[in-house]
């Protein structure tokens, strides 16, 4: 067992160096060029066409080789590549679940029991202002969390034991590497490149600690399995590339701080039937979403620092 981790661990290591050579040269403009997507728009917005499907045939061969596959599948967002796999991959959706959706569902003074009609769903909704009892919206900022994990023997192992780390379009590539930021940049001062980044927080003491800060939304059901992580996104403008999560469960993600923009798209298979859809949320706000299904990204108005917290549920 302690080899099997140190060959992951370097493996781990291996991935991040080629990710940040490939950001360096310019990755989006090669994926763009050779597969026909563009992950500052698209993410990976497949093209069923011959060349990208033996492309994305020949690549999964390559992995099925590969001693290495089911590590490298795991950590599916280290590599933008690893997106044509899982998208090739994919069971084709039933259009069901997004036509004649031209908007999200706005619900207020939701209760468990009022909910429960909606609860899953894979309509987008957006729960107003419940959360605005939320604590971490006056406590949670960088200096926190990095104190936290600092505090907090081997919290970074957790976050390459299972615990991913996103930097979407950031040139951050580990939370140590956020944490040690100037403090001009992380207040996003004149002159400073913006960022944004995601964690898991699935150490048990920090899961613990922060969730004295905020608690499940109240009227999810009582009978829903919860996974034992939540995710913290922060930062500033950039929001999340377009892409699906590969995950067992429903979305939520409660806004804590900070606005945010959110486009979601249809898987292709329902372009003809199915439309884009853009929506606000506010500080307070809850979203729920089928993330595996919608394509998503997110955009922060300038500015503005956005803080959410995000999980499952199912």
């Amino acid at each position: 067992m302690k080899i099997e981790n140190e060959e992951k661990s370097i493996i781990y290591q291996k991935i991040k160096t080629l990710q940040k050579i490939a950001f360096d040269k310019g990755i989006e403009n090669v994926l763009n060029t050779q597969f026909n997507c563009d992950i500052s728009q698209k993410s990976v917005h497949i093209l069923y066409n011959k060349t990208l499907i033996s492309v994305s045939v020949a690549f999964i061969s390559l992995l099925v080789a590969s001693s290495v596959i089911e590590y490298l599948l795991s950590a599916r967002c280290l590599l933008p590549i690893n997106h044509l796999v899982w998208e090739a991959t994919r069971p084709l959706a039933d259009c069901d679940y997004c036509e004649n959706v031209t908007k999200p569902l706005i619900l207020w003074n939701v209760t468990r029991h009022s909910f429960k009609k909606y609860a899953y769903s894979s309509k987008p909704i957006i729960v107003k202002n419940a959360i605005k009892h939320w604590s971490a919206s006056k406590v949670f900022s960088i200096k926190f969390f990095k104190t936290l994990y600092e505090q907090t023997p081997q919290s970074y192992e957790s976050l390459e034991n299972g615990c991913q780390f996103l930097n979407f379009k950031s040139d951050l590539f580990t939370l140590k590497e956020v944490f040690e930021m100037p403090e001009a940049r992380i207040s996003n001062q004149f002159g400073q490149e913006p960022w944004y980044v995601g964690w898991g927080n699935c150490h048990p003491t920090i899961l613990s600690k922060v969730r004295e800060y905020y608690s499940i939304p109240e009227f999810l059901p009582e009978d829903a399995e919860f996974p034992a992580t939540e995710n913290i996104f922060i930062g500033y403008e950039m929001g999340a590339v377009m892409h699906l999560d590969y995950i067992p469960r429903l979305m939520w993600q409660g806004q804590v701080k900070g606005n945010k923009t959110w486009l979601i798209k249809p898987v292709p298979e329902c372009e003809d039937f199915c439309r884009d859809i853009k929506f606000y949320v506010e500080p307070g706000d809850v979203v729920l979403l089928d993330t595996r299904l919608w394509y998503h990204s997110t955009t922060i108005p300038k500015g503005q620092l956005s803080l959410t917290v995000q999980s499952e549920y199912g």
